[in-house]
């Protein structure tokens, strides 16, 4: 190849730009705190706008596609037929699946409800509720296949955009591996277990930077469980403080009650509605740190 011919493939080269990976952002049921968070990046987020090509949020832009993706984010808990089949639908056309916040994860807040009857739920709530189609509230990983968790009710903004910065470079996205105890002793913030708080710390995902701690507010778990999380000997200590069954149940339940782990202490969740419950999996496990890298920059 003679010169000239290398400069004119150089300069080729240098028009032909690479393709930005196409975003949708996704809500179901939730109270949309997971979508201001991504909004409150403020300048970060017009980086990562500038590097992607978000087609579909409608918190943040009139018009929006449909697909395909190429990553989805999604927040909200499923507890209707009609979001069962669209999250489905939607990760047939996605190639890399986040779960945003505690709703996507695990059901969240709204899951509380399957822990009780639709008469302890509902009835007190609306006239009737023949025209109530609801189901059990479950994170999307018991319909769909999810690559990657960001737990948190919100979750931190930082690994929000740390998650988005790996996979526009090619890299799977890594959870933060120790629990909320760890930043909290780090930042030399006193242990509130032992000053008689009901601190869910010891076995919580960490990845929160300890945000509640550090301002002396006892963790709510709202990470849900770490994998080696040791549940019992925390139970103890909720009893020996003088917390009843129904207290430490209420803890366990409030964020990421649908998880193996914390579903052992509270026991077996409520067939709400079962005859319109879904066959699905169960509630996923936290996703392995080592994953194949994905595509999305392709």
């Amino acid at each position: 190849m003679t010169g000239k011919k290398r400069d004119k493939e150089r300069k080729k080269r240098k028009m032909i730009k690479p393709k930005k990976p196409t975003v949708g952002i996704f809500s179901f049921t939730s109270c949309a705190g997971c979508q201001f968070e991504i909004l409150d990046c403020e300048d970060d987020l017009l980086e990562l706008f500038s590097r992607t090509n978000i087609t579909h949020f409608p918190m943040g832009k009139a018009k929006n596609d449909e697909g395909p993706f190429d990553i989805a984010i999604v927040e909200g808990a499923i507890t209707t037929p009609e979001e069962a089949k669209k999250i489905k639908e939607l990760r047939q056309k996605t190639k890399f699946l986040i779960a945003i916040g505690s709703c996507a994860s695990y059901g969240g807040v709204p899951a509380i409800k399957d822990f009780y009857t639709e008469e302890e739920i509902e009835v007190p709530v609306y006239k009737s509720t023949k025209v109530i189609k609801s189901i059990r509230a479950d994170g999307i990983g018991n319909y769909v296949k999810v690559d990657y968790y960001m737990h948190g009710c919100p979750p931190n903004k930082c690994e929000f955009l740390t998650v988005m910065k790996d996979l526009l470079v090619g890299k799977t996205p890594r959870h933060p591996e120790y629990s909320v105890c760890k930043p909290c002793r780090e930042h030399k913030n006193p242990c509130l277990l032992q000053m008689g708080k009901p601190c869910m710390g010891p076995i919580t995902n960490g990845g929160c930077d300890s945000v509640c701690t550090d301002h002396r507010i006892p963790c709510k778990g709202c990470r849900g469980p770490t994998e080696d999380a040791n549940i019992d000997p925390l139970v103890h200590l909720y009893e020996k403080m003088g917390y009843n069954d129904d207290d430490i149940k209420k803890f366990f339940i409030s964020y990421a009650g649908t998880s193996k782990v914390f579903s052992k202490i509270v026991g077996k969740t409520c067939d709400f509605l079962a005859e319109q419950k879904p066959q699905q999996a169960q509630q996923p496990q936290q996703p392995q740190s080592q994953q194949e890298k994905t595509e999305v920059n392709r």
